[in-house]
């Protein structure tokens, strides 16, 4: 005869009488994704660089460089603002 299954118990639970307030963990959260956006820019920013070096600049692809040394640039500047403000922005809002 089986035996019941006991209910599913996450062994740590995020909830504010863990010391950390709700919006301490709603704060965390968000820097969380802003990191994991910063990681998939920079990674964007290596893979469009390969592409652009992989192609001859005065080939027939030429535009496609071109095109691509913009998109680094471009990414690049991304990169920067959004861990400007996401580092160090303070409390105050920015017009960018």
């Amino acid at each position: 005869m089986a035996q019941p299954q006991p209910a599913y118990r996450p062994v740590v639970q995020e909830t504010a009488d863990r010391g950390r307030s709700v919006d301490q963990l709603a704060r965390e959260q968000a820097m969380t994704e802003a990191a994991e956006t910063l990681l998939n820019i920079e990674q964007a920013i290596h893979r469009a660089d390969r592409a652009r070096r992989s192609i001859p600049s005065g080939g027939a692809e030429h535009n496609l460089h071109v095109a691509l040394a913009a998109a680094v640039t471009d990414l690049e500047a991304a990169r920067k603002r959004l861990f400007e403000s996401a580092y160090f922005g303070g409390d105050q809002q920015r017009i960018l």
